[in-house]
């Protein structure tokens, strides 16, 4: 082999090599990426789960008071006939 192939070769492993390092940082980077979106995933999904309670409970509530003010305006319908009837009585 002449000197001049040997340098070619070692250039192509040099090459090789530096992008073999390259892609090793690559990979470490990245493996460190996925565990921060796997981080991040975990509280996106604590903070769904947290959303989805407090959901639950203001539709609760609003049943709540579609119930109330249901039971309310027939409270004071009934409250408006038992005036009426009173103010009919004669007490003398």
């Amino acid at each position: 082999m002449s000197v001049e192939k040997v340098k070619q070769l070692e250039e192509l492993v040099s090459s090789g090599l530096r992008c073999l390092e390259n892609f090793y940082n690559e990979n470490c980077r990245l493996e460190e990426r996925v565990r921060e979106l796997e981080k991040e995933k975990v509280t996106l999904l604590k903070e769904n789960g947290r959303a989805k309670s407090s959901l639950d409970k203001v539709n609760q509530l609003e049943v709540s008071l579609r119930k109330l003010t249901k039971d309310c305006s027939t409270s004071r319908a009934k409250i408006k006939n038992i005036l009426q009837k009173i103010n009919k009585m004669d007490f003398i």
